[in-house]
């Protein structure tokens, strides 16, 4: 697109045209300038109604104004500062050691091969691999860790998806569902997991309905008559299709459930002070939640101390009531934190195992850094400054597949472009990172996976042109401000699963690799690996 039409050019969304930025220094300028998102930005992706609908609209990543700025300071309080980053760090480890333990199953299951699309057709290959092994597809493999990640730091609580014996079963996870009612409430015989189950289910019937091929049928009503929207509203109210219904149930599970966590939260709250009134605070406490592996600690059978929504329950007090967050703007961050951070982490995690698989000179660099490390615990230390190639890594597998590929923006003025271009107030403005990442006046043989890049040795022959033309996290205020835990994650997660196993592509994976866009770039065929237990593959090499 970008040498047909020039780094600046326009397109037409349905009866809207929007303007289209990848060149690195304007779009730079931009994101900083911009920092307003279109108000109707979420509508699309879905048609939500009543209090889903507000809910939508009070989360960070898509709100304005005072709301945005009360969502994006508690995230930074939470996610972004150092403390409060390491304190999420036991439970990134203790996610990471479960899913590899996991993994060994992988390894002794039978073959199994892709699904529709991928047969070998003589299209596909395995660059890098043996031959031998159960080939499993790790992009949907992988979403169980980094789900199970995302729960615990945005709710405190176990989802269910990681378990020593490989996971809960589809029985399992219905008859967990089925221990609480639709209402949020639980029965007596329910528990945090089991809750945790519900809001898991919940969040992925949400991820699925946001594809667009699972979207309502009203999504493209409201996109190509936008002056309809209050009648398309109303219609998708009063007569929702079974996608529209399934959307809905759905949100008002996890608003529910939110609501519930938060009550139990306010009860502890209210019973640890009780207790401690009497002399008693330190045991009752404890016997209310117990202590949990890595210093967590469940909060009346509910939500840890630590997590996401913790502190934002506890921002509330004593805080001035217009930086108070309301229950709709509590619900709202939460989810988006789960939103925001289980598809693209691992979306990044699958695409950075298939180009490792692709390119065994940079696997055997990454599996020397990591067998460094041993069996040392991964503070947030070493995993800020001690594996600068997996870093980099990462950072190229990101240049080269973004998980979200631009970033929209709303011009609240008449924006000068350049050149004579003019972006007219209230266009839409897309920052189009993908397109910058591949821009060859930016980045030397951009097709190529090159990791040094990102390292000293490499910086001058392989690095960019401009400093800020690598942005997979976004740009200015509306960076993500998850970044620094989504690295966490990765590097955590790469460092156990390497150092354990020989990661290798499956010789019936479709190549070339295909994408597809949904929420957001993801691999249309998955991403298909074999492992074998690295102890058990140097055995065999060593027998005569």
């Amino acid at each position: 697109m970008m040498e047909k039409y020039g780094r600046v050019y326009k397109i037409w969304f349905g009866v809207n045209p929007w303007i289209v930025v990848s060149d690195p220094a304007l779009l730079r300028k931009l994101a900083y300038k911009c920092v307003g998102k279109p108000a109707s930005m979420s509508e699309y992706g879905h048609v939500l109604t009543g209090e889903n609908y507000e809910i939508e609209q009070a989360n960070a990543f898509v709100a304005s104004g005072e709301v945005w700025r009360r969502g994006r300071r508690v995230f930074e309080a939470s996610v972004i500062h150092p403390t409060s980053l390491a304190a999420h760090l036991p439970a990134i480890n203790r996610c990471a050691n479960r899913f590899v333990t996991r993994l060994a199953q992988r390894v002794a299951a039978p073959a199994a091969e892709p699904g529709a699309g991928g047969k070998d057709d003589g299209h596909s290959g395995g660059t890098g691999n043996d031959g031998g092994g159960a080939g499993f597809d790790f992009f949907a493999e992988v979403g169980s860790y980094t789900m199970a990640v995302v729960g615990e730091v945005a709710y405190g609580m176990d989802f269910g998806t990681i378990e020593e014996g490989g996971g809960a079963s589809g029985a399992g996870r219905a008859a967990a569902s089925n221990s609480a009612s639709a209402d949020g409430s639980s029965s007596s015989s329910s528990s945090s997991s089991s809750i945790g189950q519900q809001l898991q289910d919940a969040a992925m019937t949400s991820f699925r309905c946001l594809q667009v091929e699972n979207a309502t049928k009203y999504l493209p009503l409201r996109v190509m008559f936008p002056w309809a929207r209050p009648l398309v509203r109303w219609l998708a109210t009063h007569f929702p299709d079974r996608a529209q219904r399934e959307h809905m149930a759905a949100r008002t599970q996890i608003a529910n459930i939110s609501r519930l966590l938060m009550e139990r939260w306010a009860a502890s709250k209210k019973a640890a002070a009780a207790a401690a009134g009497t002399g008693g605070g330190a045991g009752n406490a404890a016997g209310a939640g117990g202590d949990r592996a890595g210093g967590f600690k469940e909060v009346g059978g509910g939500i840890s101390s630590s997590s996401f929504m913790a502190a934002m329950m506890e921002g509330r007090r004593g805080a001035p009531q217009e930086e108070r967050l309301s229950d709709v703007e509590v619900i709202a961050q939460s989810f988006l934190f789960v939103l925001a951070g289980f598809e693209t982490s691992a979306d990044t995690l699958a695409l950075t195992c298939y180009l490792l698989a692709t390119h065994p000179e940079a696997a055997a660099r990454l599996v020397a850094e990591v067998d460094a490390v041993g069996g040392r615990e991964l503070t947030a230390e070493l995993l800020a400054e001690g594996l600068p190639y997996t870093e980099a890594v990462i950072k190229e597998a990101m240049r080269l597949y973004p998980p979200v590929p631009y970033l929209l923006r709303q011009a609240r003025e008449d924006l000068d472009l350049g050149k004579g271009m003019v972006a007219p107030k209230h266009s839409y403005v897309v920052l189009y990172v993908h397109s910058m990442h591949l821009n060859p006046d930016v980045w030397p043989h951009p097709e190529r996976f090159l990791p040094q890049r990102f390292l000293p040795e490499g910086s001058a022959a392989f690095g960019p042109a401009d400093p800020g033309a690598w942005a997979p996290f976004g740009i200015g205020a509306r960076m993500c401000v998850g970044h620094k835990l989504a690295m966490m994650m990765a590097k955590t997660l790469l460092v156990r699963m390497y150092q354990r196993y020989r990661v290798a592509l499956h010789p019936s994976q479709p190549l070339p690799l295909r994408m597809k866009a949904g929420l957001s770039r993801v691999p249309l065929d998955g991403i298909w690996l074999t492992l074998t237990e690295r102890e058990a593959a140097a055995a065999a090499v060593a027998v005569p």
